[in-house]
């Protein structure tokens, strides 16, 4: 279970809609499937902030939402994909924003897939 941490004290929400292409999942080739990238953009972000922030930063950056909706045997057009950072300082929050930014776009290029970044408080 979560607890909060006392020391951090901004909190934020960023919500991303990863645009692909669905269709029927026994022609997987045809389709740009929006999971993929979405699961691999939770993986990069959580290595890099291993190595962009010390263990003295009292920053948190997770995901806590991924739909993609419920339909058997079907990849879906869409993907929700939503993160809460929690920091300390203002520093750190554009800093963790920089870095899912960044990260989003890179992944943009190598997945060929298309995204909008909703920045929620």
């Amino acid at each position: 279970m979560y607890k909060k941490n006392p020391e951090r004290n901004i909190f934020f929400n960023v919500a991303l809609n990863i645009l692909g292409k669905g269709g029927h999942s026994s022609v997987p080739y045809l389709t740009d499937n929006p999971i993929l990238p979405g699961f691999r953009l939770i993986q990069i972000i959580n290595e890099k902030l291993l190595y962009e922030f010390s263990s003295f930063q009292n920053v948190a950056f997770f995901p806590y939402y991924f739909d993609a909706g419920s339909t058997q045997n079907i990849i879906p057009d869409n993907a929700v994909l939503k993160f809460q950072g929690e920091c300390t300082n203002i520093e750190d929050k554009q800093q963790l924003l920089e870095i899912f930014t960044l990260t989003v776009k890179a992944l943009e290029n190598i997945y060929h897939f298309k995204t909008r970044i909703v920045y929620e408080k």
